[in-house]
């Protein structure tokens, strides 16, 4: 009797200190916990970057660039962009099927989708463009940077199909 006084306490004594060591996270292995959360983190390598917003300008002869923004779906980068044509004549920013973005790794290509019936995007003299462009494909996990080329295969020189560039659009994670 004298023994099964005191055997009762000390097992309820070390049952709640087993069920508290697997209940409650601070009671537990801390290496095990950084373990785990470095697995979810791992689990997850190829996540989206958030929106980025930018006021991204670019003046090359007399066409005016301006990127706004860029957002990331799973197989899209939609790229926020205003275009004013400050020339005399129609511009064209898709003339070749040449305006793209490109990201920092040289690996990815992402092609404009442009509209069926717009597919050379013109702009009339003195009006600016607005709008959401889209370029095919998911952004590579490894990319921190992307490029726009608008008419990349165009002459720097010829009027009509400006050849312009929006560097450094660094990505946010």
């Amino acid at each position: 009797m004298f023994y099964s006084r005191r055997l009762i306490p000390l097992i309820i004594l070390l049952s709640l200190t087993a069920t508290g060591c697997q209940f409650l996270p601070q009671a537990g292995n801390k290496e095990a916990q950084t373990e785990s959360g470095a697995s979810d983190q791992e689990a997850t390598p190829n996540k989206l970057p958030p929106e980025q917003i930018y006021d991204k300008q670019v003046n090359q002869d007399e066409v005016w660039g301006l990127v706004k923004k860029i957002g990331f779906t799973d197989n899209s980068i939609v790229v926020t962009l205003e275009m004013t044509n400050g020339s005399k004549q129609v511009i064209e920013l898709n003339a070749k099927d040449d305006m793209y973005l490109m990201d920092n790794t040289r690996d990815s290509r992402y092609n404009l989708v442009p509209p069926p019936n717009n597919r050379t995007l013109p702009i009339q003299p003195g009006t600016t463009l607005k709008g959401d462009f889209v370029f095919t494909g998911r952004l590579s996990p490894r990319a921190n940077e992307l490029t726009l080329y608008i008419n990349s295969s165009s002459s720097r020189s010829d009027g009509q199909t400006p050849y312009i560039t929006f560097n450094e659009m660094f990505i946010r994670r």
